[in-house]
């Protein structure tokens, strides 16, 4: 437990954000009111303007996907579990991805091998895998590695899931199970047909299973006889065999292959060079110019899109199959008048009357929140380079509700040429779309000839395709965020990128929503803020470098070789000087949250040092690889003029020593940061309600969690920086309101609790709570703090969309002020009288006794004091004896001012902005008061904040 305030008067709490430990706090018995002193004391120096994530930005990044057709990148992490001469070698799960992986996928791809050798990475081979050395086949489970089918049922109910491939063979066995969990040999397999068509539901099997664990090795039993197989008549498979003697159970085994062409699971390179140990790290590297479902997936998942995404296209289909054009990615001529053309474009061959359909389905209605909504009024533009020999029309139309008589958008028609071309078109919608049906932007395409399609576009009409809309700019502009985290460019997973696409124009790419570092740098220096980049660690040496030249190296086209400078000539081409010289800083951050299994593969294991035999933890991993690339970077001739603005930063979790041992290995790091939600998943939290006991629960999650994690972090940056010999400063990478969401994490979120949920944390109560743990983390010293995120929409986002108003949410709102009014030096602040509260230990909450539901924070720049009084109250609640407002007294270090001014929040503590604007910060100018040095307010409200602003102050005595 938690104990904010003793008997004695003593604190005994090690910091609150009112009160630093030995700085003489006191206080009185609990009250309902509350007296601080501000003093001249500095608590922490130069507090720096909050930060906020941006996912993907600009205009149409949700209406255009994977539009610039670029090469497919494919990447992944292995760590290796056996030493060989030239194998990669992990489990079958690994190398299979699930049996999602057909054998041959990644034939050809690069393989970078690292291993940490006297406490450093190093790379010490890049080779490739060779043709025919990705082996995925053999024997697989269909039930959970901890269960088997009963001894006394032997038999066996098979299903297909919905998106499992129709019409295939598909290869079955089974094995015994011995009391020690040892498999018996297999029996003799058996092959059955998929139907030809799937049922869309899995229809329901009867298996008696129980649990228990087995292994492949040491089996004592023969292996079961009479292994049948019959195909039911709701498109299911019931196995039977002979039950064994002694055995405790039984495990059904699939493959897609017959046992004669089982081969393992591994991937053989092609080269020589130093023998593969186990616990190495591989990086594997490839592109794809086509998508071959037949070279690439599994029967498991033939029809699993979430599995696709590595291998294909989202605007078409696979390119082996009938009806997509049998297409390929071209790489552009030199001299092509194609602009930004990037590195490829699509080639259709089609047939005789064949139609290929390029379309996403992007837009929806009013009763859902995840698509775009177009808006009435507003012109829309669609754009598409082409060239080809087919004597038919294309045709650019919408489907779904704005193809339909009640609302329908016009086909726009063209002819094409053999010649690369641009054809534009413009187009609005009469009417919102009221459902949640899904509409589909689509290009259509008919054969027969050879059809080249690039750069394909749907944006809005009022700014560049991918810039930030003109309501974006002002948002941001009048929030004053010091730097932008760029979300865009990590949790990848193996769709992801290489440094020429990452380094394209803004849709030149398949990241999420086709952006890239020359659109996003461009637009956040537009905004003259920094940028906070998060680079995931799939990068090569030479890739590294490149970025580094990309980011600060100098070119002079009259003077410099391109060839000897590509990067810094790429950036040139665009129209830009070196980056570095555009920014303060250049905030860097690899990967995200690289221990959050979510974001696989781009986490890192344990890993034992090859020489010393030093066994590091994941963190001390994840540190170890940031000094390595650091390493490069310092190798790079640029950067003398790179490392006085780039500034790395470490991503930690408060939930355990993560972090702080990457920090300890990564001393060119300065920054260590760690999430900071108030509630919701991230905090093992349901959806909170908008009554009494949630918004009280917002309110208090700083006395209970934030308080008590940005000591440890504080406690933890001491220590480490001094057992490294360099200072460590803490943060948060993401931080502000926190939410469930349905099957996030095993989470089950009704649409009702949904909808509450909403209410509750945007309101000003969470509001209040927001900027109270912002600030309370400014007081221990955290000069980089991150709210997850600028964009608007549900959830974790700033504003509502336009449809429900558009109106800014009350902790974005908060958090803006402070960074346009109250930037400084934060004074310390005693207490000497304050009403608390008791609360109890809950989930990841520690319990609390006597904790402060008054607190006071004060900044002062020049003759300018900012004052802030938050109330963590709630009416009635947890004791139905008071209504929630408060008497404060604050004593000034000031005792004059030429003005003050007073900003509060309108509406009341449960008043929220998401359907209209129920709550705005209002300013107004106030009598200075005669009572200086003293401030009385007599009635703080419950669950509010107000603030003070005096300016031409002078000194208290």
């Amino acid at each position: 437990m938690i104990a904010f305030f003793r008997k004695s008067g003593i604190f005994f709490s090690a910091f609150l954000s009112i009160c630093v430990a030995g700085s003489g706090c006191s206080q009185s018995a609990a009250s309902d009111d509350a007296h601080f002193v501000v003093t001249n004391t500095i608590l922490s120096a130069d507090v720096q303007p909050f930060t906020a994530t941006i996912g993907a930005i600009g205009n149409g990044h949700r209406l255009s996907v994977d539009s610039g057709f670029e090469p497919l990148v494919f990447r992944t992490m292995i760590q290796t579990t056996a030493p060989s001469a030239n194998r990669i070698i992990a489990p079958a799960n690994v190398i299979s991805h699930y049996d999602s992986w057909r054998t041959g996928a990644l034939d050809g791809a690069e393989v970078e091998i690292l291993r940490i050798v006297d406490g450093a990475f190093r790379s010490v081979r890049t080779d490739r895998v060779a043709v025919g050395g990705h082996q995925a086949s053999g024997w697989l489970p269909v039930t959970q590695r901890d269960k088997i089918i009963a001894h006394a049922t032997p038999s066996f109910e098979f299903t297909w899931e919905p998106w499992n491939r129709p019409d295939a063979p598909y290869y079955f066995t089974v094995r015994a199970v011995d009391g020690s969990g040892h498999l018996s040999p297999a029996a003799k397999f058996v092959v059955v047909n998929a139907p030809k068509a799937l049922p869309r539901q899995r229809p329901e099997a009867q298996n008696s299973l129980r649990e228990m664990k087995w292994s492949d090795t040491g089996g004592r039993l023969e292996a079961p006889t009479g292994f049948s197989a019959v195909l039911t008549d709701k498109g299911t498979v019931r196995f039977a065999w002979d039950a064994v003697h002694d055995a405790e159970g039984y495990v059904i085994f699939r493959s897609d292959v017959p046992p004669s062409e089982h081969r393992g699971h591994f991937l053989e390179l092609e080269g020589k060079g130093p023998a593969i140990k186990a616990g190495d790290l591989a990086i594997i590297r490839t592109r794809f110019f086509r998508a071959e479902r037949g070279k690439r997936l599994t029967n498991r998942v033939w029809n699993a899109n979430v599995d696709a995404r590595p291998f294909k296209n989202k605007l078409i289909g696979w390119s082996d199959e009938p009806g997509n054009g049998n297409w390929t990615l071209v790489s552009h001529d030199t001299q092509t008048p194609v602009s930004e053309p990037g590195e490829t474009f699509l080639r259709l061959s089609l047939a005789e009357r064949e139609k290929v359909v390029l379309g996403s389905y992007n837009h929806s209605g009013l009763e859902q929140s995840w698509y775009e909504v177009l808006e009435p009024g507003r012109s829309y533009r669609f754009e598409v380079w082409m060239r080809g020999r087919s004597a038919r029309p294309v045709t650019f139309s919408l489907a779904g509700f704005y193809g339909s008589n009640e609302a329908r958008v016009d086909p726009i028609r063209f002819s094409i040429t053999s010649e690369w071309k641009r054809y534009s078109g413009t187009f609005e919608v009469s009417k919102v779309h009221p459902s949640k049906q899904v509409g589909q932007m689509q290009l259509r395409i008919e054969g027969p000839g050879e059809v080249d399609i690039d750069n394909f576009r749907i944006y809005r009409d009022d700014a560049d395709f991918l810039s930030f809309l003109p309501e974006d700019v002002a948002r941001l502009e009048a929030s004053g965020m010091g730097a932008l985290r760029t979300h865009g460019f990590i949790k990848t997973g193996f769709a992801t990128y290489d440094l020429n696409e990452i380094t394209n124009p803004g849709g030149v790419s398949n990241t999420d929503g086709g952006n890239t570092l020359e659109q996003t740098l461009a637009e956040i220096a537009r905004l003259k803020m920094d940028p906070w980049l998060q680079i995931e660690p799939h990068l090569s040496r030479d890739e590294w470098l490149g970025l580094a030249e990309y980011l600060a190296g100098t070119f002079d086209p009259e003077k410099d070789d391109p060839s000897s400078r590509p990067w810094a000539a790429k950036r040139s081409a665009q129209g830009h000087q070196p980056w570095v010289g555009r920014f303060d800083r250049i905030l860097f951050e690899i990967g995200n949250e690289t221990w959050n299994r979510l974001f696989a593969p781009w986490t890192f294991p344990p890993m034992t040092d090859a020489a010393t035999g030093k066994r590091y933890s994941s963190g001390a991993v994840y540190g170890l690889y940031q000094e390595y690339v650091l390493s490069i970077f310092r190798d790079s001739p640029h950067w003398p003029e790179l490392a006085p603005k780039l500034t790395p930063v470490i991503g930690g979790w408060s939930g355990f020593d993560y972090g702080f041992d990457a920090s300890l290995a990564s001393p060119n790091t300065p920054f260590m940061t760690h999430a900071a939600y108030n509630g919701g998943w991230d905090e093992n939290e349901g959806p909170v309600r908008p009554d009494d006991a949630g918004l009280s629960s917002v309110l208090t999650h700083v006395l209970q969690t934030g308080l008590i994690r940005a000591e440890r972090h504080r406690k933890a940056a001491v220590r480490i920086g001094a057992e490294r010999g360099v200072p460590l400063f803490t943060g948060t990478y993401e931080a502000g309101p926190g939410y469930a969401m349905n099957g996030l994490n095993g989470a089950k979120v009704t649409p009702e609790q949904a909808a509450d949920q909403e209410v509750a944390m945007k309101t000003v109560a969470a509001g209040t709570a927001t900027l109270d743990a912002f600030l309370m983390r400014a007081a221990h010293g955290q000069k980089l703090q991150n709210y997850f995120t600028y964009g608007s929409g549900e959830r974790w986002t700033s504003h509502a969309p336009w449809q429900k108003g558009g109106q800014t949410y009350p902790a974005w709102d908060l958090l803006a002020f402070f960074n346009n009014e109250a930037l400084g030096d934060m004074l310390e602040v005693e207490t000497l009288r304050v009403p608390t509260i008791d609360l109890p230990a809950a989930r990841r909450r520690e319990a609390v006794s006597n904790g402060p539901l008054v607190a006071v924070y004060a900044t002062r720049s020049d003759d300018r004091l900012v004052l802030f009084i938050i109330s963590r109250r709630v009416p009635g609640y947890p004791n139905m004896d008071h209504d929630g407002s408060t008497t404060v007294t604050v004593d000034l270090p000031i005792t004059r001012a030429k003005s003050v001014t007073r900003i509060s929040q309108s509406g009341n503590w449960t008043s929220h902005n998401v359907d209209s604007e129920g709550t705005r910060l209002v300013s107004e100018s106030v009598p200075v008061p005669e009572t200086l040095p003293i401030l009385i307010v007599p009635s703080l409200p419950p669950g509010e904040i107000m603030i003070f602003v005096f300016e031409g102050t002078g000194q208290a005595k």
